[in-house]
């Protein structure tokens, strides 16, 4: 299945780019004169997609996005414990950020106009804020000692809040021209809270996987400045740099959640149980 989504986003990109009737497409849009120049593939200006290469690699998130939901509507069924609560809140919330990654990261790329921008950095904050709200509420149940089903309800819905908020309040207040300064500032802070949880957590099942998800992120950052400064650039080439900072990212997702899945449900040790 997966395979024949990813035939099928390659082959649309394909199509679209053939058809004439959607030639200049973008051309009566804003397109910010700087972006385009900080990539290395060649932009083909009257396409529909502009940068098929880099637009078709966003497909890693939405192969992730069906990976995650198929895996938590198969352990709600067969009624497994294997995700942080029984409501799969926080595995399905990230599933639905890769599905925003994905189309935001596709319009832009395709499009490469000012509204796409604003919205593809609105889902890097987003991705990037995720797993430090993750690790935040699994601090605040490790401090609580006991805990009602209800007052976990609501602590999810307070987080959630928070986490709209946040992502919402940076989309809206990032200064133009400073979104690649906060989005690298939110990565390096992802870095730096999963590097203690590794820290804090290393005997802990499935730690493991979350070195492999901060190794994957530092990977798509190399890539990511090679792709900026212009390092093993070809313009025309099948490959391309920020390809591979979107599919290293994509990798990093499916890691961090295998880490999320091995996280044991500690709701029997903190939550008091209702009559």
């Amino acid at each position: 299945m997966l395979f024949f989504v990813m035939l099928f986003f390659g082959l649309l990109i394909w199509w679209l780019n053939q058809n004439p009737v959607l030639q200049g497409l973008w051309n009566n849009y804003i397109m910010d004169k700087k972006v385009p120049a900080s990539f290395c593939e060649q932009v083909h200006i009257n396409s529909p997609v502009r940068q098929p290469v880099n637009s078709f690699s966003n497909i890693i998130y939405l192969l992730t996005a069906i990976i995650i939901l198929r895996d938590s509507w198969k352990s709600k069924r067969s009624n497994t414990e294997r995700h942080l609560n029984k409501s799969y809140t926080f595995s399905i919330l990230f599933a639905f950020v890769l599905l925003y990654v994905f189309a935001a990261s596709t319009f832009y790329h395709a499009s490469l106009i000012e509204l796409a921008h604003k919205l593809d950095y609105s889902a890097v904050f987003s991705f990037s804020l995720f797993p430090v709200m993750f690790f935040s509420y699994q601090r605040w149940l490790m401090k609580k000692k006991i805990l009602s089903n209800t007052e976990r309800r609501k602590s999810e819905i307070r987080f959630l809040l928070i986490f709209f908020g946040t992502n919402l309040g940076l989309a809206l207040l990032t200064p133009k021209g400073k979104e690649q300064i906060v989005a690298m500032l939110l990565v390096l802070l992802f870095l730096t809270s999963a590097i203690i949880t590794v820290i804090v957590e290393k005997h802990k099942p499935g730690t493991n996987y979350l070195i492999y998800s901060i190794v994957a992120v530092v990977m798509a950052a190399v890539w990511f400045e090679f792709d900026k400064n212009k390092i093993a650039c070809n313009p025309k080439s099948f490959f391309q740099p920020h390809s591979l900072w979107n599919v290293f990212i994509g990798v990093s997702a499916f890691w961090f959640y295998l880490y999320m899945r091995m996280q044991k449900s500690r709701e029997p040790l903190i939550v008091k149980l209702e009559q």
